[in-house]
Formats: C-alpha cells, structure tokens, sequence
C-alpha cells in the first residue's frame, strides 16, 4: 500500500555530511517525513512536511531502530512497514510537531510500490533491489536536466516492472538490460519526458569513461545501447501503459 509520505533519517547520511543535512533539512534525531503527496489521505489526515514519528500502527521507533539492523536504511524500512500496513487496516502514526504530540490516521492506497532513493557515497550510478530504485547523489549532480535522470531512472524501474531476477547466464543477463533500456524510453514517452534530449547524459559518460572497454559484458557498450532505444522509439509506436518485451528464446 502507498502511504503518500516519504521518511528520512539523519543515519541514512555518512557522519562527514550530517551536521550539513541538519542545517539544510532540519533533520533531527528522529525519522521525519520529509514529503506529502498532494490529494493523499495523509495530506487529507493532517501529516505535514517535518513532522517526526514516534510510532507506526502502535509500534514505537525506538523499538524499531533497535531491531534494525542497518541505521543508514532505517527510513527506508519504515517506509515498507507503512507499505505492509494491510489493505483493510488505517495507518496509524504517533507524531511529535512543534514540540506537541499527535496522532494521525488515515488509509493507505493502491499504488506503484516503487520508491525512488537518493544515495550519498556513492559512484555515478543507479540500481534496483527489485523493489526500489536508488540514484547516487553524484548521478544528479552529472545530469544537466530532468530528461536526463529520467534515462536511469526509467532504466531501473524497467528492471522492477519486468521482475528481472537473477539470469541464468550472460546472455540472458544482456538480454534483460536490453530490454530494461528499451522499456525504460518506453515509460519515459508516457510520463511526458524527452527520451532523445535524455541520451545525451550517455553521451557524455562514455566520452569520460576510459575503463569502458573493461565494464561488465552484462551490458552493450554505450553506442550501441543510444541505437537500440532509437530504433526502438522509431518502430514502435507509444503506448500507455507499455508492454513489457518478451525476453528472446
């Protein structure tokens, strides 16, 4: 279930950053909701933009941070617990806000399960566990315009979508980033983004990668992968939602 909010958690952020995440965010010690899908039920419910979270349906955080086992993905386990909330059940928060406590509920809805996470420490990179999808800071920062991040976002989203799993070898590894490239432009078309102004962020890594000759042969080399997608948007035509491409035999 969608809970229409996003938690972040100053533990999540490598110790060097911190102090300069709290002055920028306001971030405490405690999760806050950093965001509130406008027509949410929780918008409907009263959550605001800062709030910090004491408990999740009854269960306090204090107890959750302690089973974690993992504080720089607290918030993003969180953000499942309010997912699993089942579909018959009000998500139930206990908030603390301006120094007062609260407590909110409201019902989750049926959504794309997909979140999108900003890593920090990381390379030029973007990566899927199968559930959610993870940009790196330094990614963002590469790309010149929304078109884009959109390219490795779609990319990665394409791989969720399809239930890509572990391959059973090389060529069938190939064989799903293929189709997770051409999928990606795909859903980039339906969500309004320019896929074409977007490859140029391609472009520009390859000119600036000298171990390219060396990366894993899981994928085409950069080249060919911009041809792919282009032949792909010219023969096919949009379609919304889009298929997703049977892998070849």
């Amino acid at each position: 279930m969608a809970s229409g909010i996003k938690i972040d958690y100053i533990g999540a952020y490598s110790k060097s950053d911190r102090d300069a995440v709290r002055q920028l965010t306001g971030l405490g010690d405690a999760p806050q909701v950093i965001s509130v899908t406008q027509g949410s039920s929780a918008e409907a419910a009263g959550v605001r933009i800062g709030d910090d979270i004491l408990a999740i349906n009854g269960v306090a955080v204090s107890q959750l941070r302690t089973e974690s086992d993992e504080p720089t993905l607290f918030a993003d386990e969180l953000e499942e617990r309010l997912a699993a909330t089942p579909a018959d059940q009000d998500i139930t928060l206990k908030l603390i806000r301006a120094g007062k406590p609260l407590s909110l509920s409201f019902r989750g809805e049926r959504l794309c399960a997909s979140r999108f996470l900003l890593k920090t420490g990381k390379g030029l990179t973007a990566y899927s566990d199968g559930r959610n999808v993870a940009l790196s800071a330094k990614l963002v920062d590469f790309a010149q315009n929304a078109d884009e991040l959109a390219v490795f976002a779609a990319h990665e989203l394409a791989h969720v979508i399809a239930r890509d799993d572990e391959a059973s070898g090389l060529r069938q590894r190939r064989a799903m980033e293929d189709r997770a490239d051409v999928l990606g432009a795909d859903l980039m078309r339906c969500a309004g983004y320019d896929v074409e102004r977007g490859l140029a962020i391609w472009r520009r890594y390859n000119k600036r990668d000298w171990l390219r000759w060396l990366r894993s042969p899981s994928h085409r080399n950069v080249p060919d992968r911009i041809r792919n997608i282009e032949a792909h948007l010219a023969a096919v035509p949009e379609q919304c939602p889009p298929e997703v491409p049977a892998l070849p035999e």
